[in-house]
């Protein structure tokens, strides 16, 4: 299983009355996941455990427990109405998931991905192991794009490139955390760039090989770490992973969006995030703005409204006090 260093939640039923279990569990698994409704074991209810970790953009939920099944229905999805996709990696057992008319069995090494606004469920026959990183619609359109799937997305363990890049996000996640939000951060950005490199090549968008997809990997975490810097350019990255800025454009192809234009959205990406931070709010809109590598306010400005549709100054006002945290 993944390392737990930045754990920040842990369910367990091992120390709760058998025939009182699956309440438990369902009452606790909608506290810090999602709302479902759950079966186990008659005799002696689900024996399970959940650690939650937090990974910045996301959090990532580790699952072990016996023999159960999970379903999330219309009534749960009125009833919390948390809006999110999931994505769902087996580390033991075998299981499989269902929704709409679409019902995929997966296994150690194989991906799910689905929108928890519809109806799903999950079947474990027996005991298992699974990690579910809960990523926020929001955090997902931003950096992996909309979600255009009628039903569940599963990548195959041995589905080609798509299935290196399956095992990189598998060694990310059991890779030892960093302490720090902006080292976490970086991280889940890492996955959520491989989880999208994997949804263009399902879809048929690119094909690229395995060491452009890794070299695009690279780049973008080059990217990601010197969004500060005022000479971030298509010459830095060129030089920093070795390619020639015409390769680096080829590479970006796999993208969907110029070099340029990607690093735009990332910088305007962190200005809305800091924005939104009550931590930050003794610094100005401009501050914020030269603080990930924008030097004219009023570039920043019109960039930043026709991304996100508002002002700065309009995403501040709005931006979820205290009360309003999940």
């Amino acid at each position: 299983m993944p390392d737990t260093s930045t754990e920040i939640a842990t369910i367990s039923t091992r120390a709760v009355r058998g025939h009182e279990r699956v309440d438990f569990w369902v009452d606790h698994v909608a506290r810090t996941l999602v709302r479902i409704e759950c079966s186990g074991k008659s005799s002696e209810g689900i024996d399970a455990t959940l650690r939650k970790r937090d990974l910045g953009l996301f959090g990532a939920c580790d699952i072990v427990a016996n023999r159960h099944a999970v379903v999330r229905t219309p009534h749960n999805i009125h009833a919390d109405q948390r809006d999110a996709v999931f994505i769902c990696l087996m580390h033991a057992g075998q299981g499989y998931t269902f929704q709409d008319v679409d019902c995929m069995q997966h296994g150690p090494g194989d991906l799910v991905l689905y929108d928890t606004s519809m109806p799903y469920g999950h079947g474990f026959p027996a005991d298992m192991a699974m990690t579910v990183l809960d990523v926020p619609r929001d955090v997902f359109e931003a950096r992996v794009g909309p979600w255009r799937y009628r039903s569940l997305v599963k990548i195959d363990r041995d589905d080609g490139v798509a299935s290196w890049a399956v095992r990189q996000v598998y060694a990310l996640l059991a890779a030892p955390q960093e302490p720090t939000t902006g080292a976490r951060e970086r991280h889940a950005a890492a996955i959520l760039d491989l989880v999208q490199s994997m949804l263009r090549l399902r879809d048929g968008d690119a094909s690229p090989t395995k060491s452009t997809v890794h070299t695009l990997s690279r780049a973008k975490a080059f990217i990601d770490s010197h969004l500060a810097d005022d000479d971030l350019d298509s010459q830095s990255v060129s030089r920093a992973i070795n390619l020639s800025p015409r390769q680096l454009a080829r590479v970006f192809e796999i993208e969907g969006t110029p070099l340029t234009r990607y690093i735009l959205a990332r910088r305007l990406e962190r200005c809305r995030a800091d924005l939104r931070d009550r931590s930050l709010k003794h610094l100005t809109v401009s501050e914020i703005a030269f603080r990930w590598g924008f030097n004219n306010s009023a570039h920043f400005s019109r960039s930043y409204r026709a991304r996100f549709g508002e002002t700065p100054s309009e995403s501040r006002a709005s931006a979820p006090g205290p009360a309003d945290a999940r």
